[in-house]
């Protein structure tokens, strides 16, 4: 399940000559400030309006690509994965199946169908085929 994460406006100071505005989702804040270092990395605030969807389950492997493993343990810890997952679980909004665009209902497993049913008022026999129930949906939208 995806969350939309706000965004962090950030002044990254590399040398007295270079100075990077840049926009980051909040929990990616401690590893910016790990590979710049803490006095290089001026916080400006939130972004107002500004956020980013992403899947916390695979938010570690997109930052360990961006930034390399050695980062991630220097701002989360060896256990940077099971930390950024949960700092990112606990930001921003989730984003519900409909808003990411819902499986076809014929791409749907019968528990998936009923699940469906039921979340939409509809009442279908759990034990009728798929077929069926597909056919009560179908009816009924």
């Amino acid at each position: 399940m995806t969350r939309l994460i706000p965004l962090v406006a950030l002044m990254i100071t590399r040398d007295p000559m270079t100075i990077l505005p840049r926009e980051v989702p909040e929990h990616e804040l401690p590893i910016v400030q790990a590979v710049f270092g803490e006095d290089n990395v001026e916080v400006q605030g939130a972004v107002e309006g500004a956020s980013v969807e992403l899947d916390p389950s695979q938010e570690a492997e997109r930052l360990a690509g961006k930034y390399g493993t050695d980062a991630l343990e220097k701002a989360y810890g060896a256990n940077f994965k099971g930390a950024i997952t949960k700092a990112c679980a606990g930001l921003g909004t989730e984003v519900k199946a409909e808003d990411e665009g819902e499986k076809p209902l014929d791409a749907m497993s019968k528990a998936e169908l009923l699940a469906h049913a039921e979340a939409n008022g509809i009442t279908v026999d759990p034990a009728a085929t798929k077929a069926k129930i597909l056919e009560a949906i179908r009816a009924a939208a």
